[in-house]
């Protein structure tokens, strides 16, 4: 009488396939969700350069209220770009700043702050031409010209912050 099963061989062999095709789908699911990340970072980027070039074509000056020189963009150290998302956003307080009651970006959460986070959490940074000598202040990148520059720096931070290539900015 013949059984008709697996034997320990064929199993083994299908449970070693079948991990192997795993480890394979799994970098390629985690290579996927970097792109994505990625992406999203290089979308919102540019909807705060369009958001403050927008503010400045209404108003004839840059949404800041210190115009004495650039701000300086600073990768390795944690910046804050709370004060101008919020003038941007029209967050509560801000109606000096934007006397039109304009919203120029708008917020993706019910906190605007906490919603113009890059990808990866890190907070993104903003540099303005503020004393409107057509050239920006930005670590690595000499004359850079224009008027905002924005990055997203979360995933340059997350790998060691050593590779600037991991940078995503609206001047690359």
């Amino acid at each position: 009488m013949k059984k008709h099963g697996f034997t320990l061989i064929e199993l083994l062999v299908v449970i070693v396939i079948l991990s192997i095709l795993f480890t394979l789908g799994s970098k390629g699911l985690r290579a996927a969700r970097q792109n994505a990340k990625k992406a999203q970072a290089r979308v919102e980027i540019h909807s705060i350069e369009t958001a403050v070039l927008s503010y400045f074509s209404k108003y004839g000056k840059l949404p800041s209220d210190e115009f004495s020189s650039d701000l300086e963009m600073d990768f390795s150290e944690a910046g804050s770009s709370a004060d101008l998302i919020s003038i941007l956003t029209l967050a509560e307080g801000e109606d000096a700043l934007n006397p039109s009651s304009i919203v120029f970006l708008d917020p993706q959460s019910n906190d605007p702050l906490e919603g113009f986070r890059d990808p990866w959490g890190a907070e993104y940074r903003i540099a303005l031409d503020t004393d409107y000598d057509g050239f920006l202040t930005v670590e690595n990148e000499p004359d850079l010209r224009g008027k905002v520059a924005v990055a997203a720096v979360g995933y340059y931070l997350l790998n060691g912050a050593s590779d600037t290539n991991d940078l995503i900015t609206t001047w690359q």
